[in-house]
């Protein structure tokens, strides 16, 4: 399976299109923004982690954050998404803390678990809402992004896809009457 594949794969695990697939798909041959330079410094890092852990949170399976999704993301943002989503995601994440404060009296990262996900869960509301009203030149919403990016990252990874998933080496020949009983894991192979 080449790259193309395992995104297309990805996508479609994650419940359709995701934002700036073609770049996605072509390799990401894009010139490097400097506006995502910020996204590189190490607070930037942990934040998404700590973002994305609140996504895909560590249970009996590894989370977000054990995945290096915060390191990644930074690196998706710059070399795949168009100027002006960059410019999007960028503002987005420059005012979560700002919102978490309004909302919540603090900013993300001191906020407890129970209002951190709560925060998210107001996020993806928001995201939603946008997407159902929004036209189609609109850019989409920065969360919609950031939880796409969180999604293939995660599993997209080796803890993603070998201790969340079902993983084999090497894999036989394909039965489609394999038996699947309630609570296993997908196949990531």
């Amino acid at each position: 399976m080449d790259r193309r594949e395992a995104l297309q794969r990805v996508a479609i695990l994650m419940g359709g299109t995701i934002i700036g697939a073609s770049l996605f798909l072509e390799g990401c041959e894009r010139p490097a923004s400097k506006d995502t330079s910020k996204l590189f410094e190490r607070k930037s890092i942990d934040f998404l982690g700590d973002l994305a852990e609140t996504i895909l949170p560590r249970t009996n399976t590894p989370g977000a954050k054990e995945a290096g999704v915060g390191s990644v993301i930074p690196v998706l943002v710059r070399d795949c998404y168009t100027p002006e989503e960059q410019q999007v995601f960028l503002r987005g994440i420059a005012n979560i803390d700002n919102l978490a404060e309004k909302e919540f009296g603090d900013q993300f990262q001191k906020l407890d678990k129970k209002d951190q996900t709560a925060f998210v869960n107001k996020l993806d509301k928001e995201a939603q809402d946008y997407v159902a009203k929004k036209s189609a030149d609109e850019p989409p919403h920065f969360f919609t992004m950031f939880k796409q990016l969180t999604l293939l990252t995660f599993f997209s990874s080796k803890l993603g896809a070998t201790e969340v998933f079902r993983y084999v080496k090497i894999p036989g020949k394909y039965d489609g009457n394999f038996p699947y009983h309630k609570g296993d894991h997908a196949w990531a192979t």
